[in-house]
């Protein structure tokens, strides 16, 4: 079954497939992130993953990691996303909420694996990144806050606030900086 889920194209982890067979991939850094920390990818494959997703990273997102990173890299098409109908017309979404939105939320595990598979100087970046980003107030705030999801402009596009799972990045931030050392095995093991 995993296979399935894995862009022939990309090498990486796609959102979903369709009952019509159709692979939609939007480049994801959190289910690759989280695919690739629990290993479900072989070392080669998962440094290829990243590497085009990095490379995705530096092309497509000039936004400063401070604030986050982008839900998705890659535009939902109109018929994937449900924000457009929510908003009642075809205002463009990139760039907010779930469609490519700034966030903090499960972003640990991208960086993890960033510096599992070899990445470890962009990780190393990264962590500093976040860390400002977590002394500059970003990723906390009240309820109504929204500060779970930024626009890549740091506007506050979420409408709840601080989330449980947004803080897990401090862990990964940690770890970078050499403030931690994880657990060997680091997360339980994927395959038994």
């Amino acid at each position: 079954i995993w296979p399935t889920f894995i862009n022939p194209e990309t090498g990486w982890v796609s959102g979903w497939r369709s009952l019509d067979g159709k692979l939609h991939d939007y480049a994801y850094i959190v289910i690759n992130g989280m695919a690739l920390a629990f290993g479900l990818l072989d070392d080669g494959d998962a440094r290829k993953a990243l590497k085009g997703l990095e490379e995705l990273r530096a092309k497509a997102c000039p936004v400063s990691p401070r604030l986050g990173l982008p839900v998705n890299l890659i535009p939902h098409r109109f018929e994937d996303h449900y924000l457009p109908a929510y908003l009642k017309g075809s205002q463009p979404t990139y760039e907010i909420f779930t469609d490519g939105g700034l966030s903090s939320n499960l972003v640990e595990y991208y960086l993890r694996a960033l510096s599992k598979y070899g990445f470890k100087d962009e990780a190393l970046r990264l962590a500093d990144d976040f860390d400002q980003g977590f002394r500059d107030g970003v990723f906390s705030g009240g309820v109504g806050s929204g500060n779970e999801m930024r626009s890549w402009e740091g506007l506050p596009t979420g409408y709840e606030g601080t989330l449980t799972y947004n803080h897990g990045l401090i862990y990964a931030v940690a770890v970078e900086k050499g403030f931690i050392k994880p657990l060997e095995p680091e997360w339980w093991p994927a395959l038994a």
